[in-house]
């Protein structure tokens, strides 16, 4: 997995060791760093880890690089975290639960977004190699 990635997930990982130190302010900085993590795990998959290129285009893109269902499921993610950032006063703070299971949507969607090395047809090596 990213290093980036693995260092949000542990990130997170850590603080939600401790629940009674989430308060609003870190568990909105923990779903800041889920979706870091997602937009990582999705440059990395759209092989643009160094490209300006807006998340939402990532998005949009991804089911050419990857299953249709991974990339809908990152999608859903990134907006879900995206939403948990970005709450207006009058919403619910996301609770611990929620963050928990982003957190574990956010380890599996990366996970399933690892680039894979797949091989396929033969290889035919000269008399003197084999």
């Amino acid at each position: 997995m990213n290093t980036d990635v693995s260092d949000r997930l542990r990130c997170v990982a850590n603080l939600l060791a401790d629940p009674g130190q989430l308060d609003g302010v870190r568990i909105r900085c923990c779903a800041e760093l889920l979706r870091t993590a997602v937009e990582r795990a999705v440059a990395t998959a759209c092989d643009a880890q160094d490209s300006d290129q807006p998340a939402h285009a990532l998005l949009i893109s991804l089911p050419s690089h990857v299953d249709a269902d991974v990339a809908y499921d990152a999608s859903q993610l990134w907006h879900a975290l995206s939403r948990a950032i970005r709450h207006h006063g009058y919403e619910l703070t996301p609770t611990v639960a929620e963050l928990s299971g982003w957190h574990a949507d956010t380890a599996a969607v990366a996970a399933a977004l690892e680039p894979t090395l797949t091989l396929s047809g033969t290889i035919d090596l000269p008399e003197g190699i084999r």
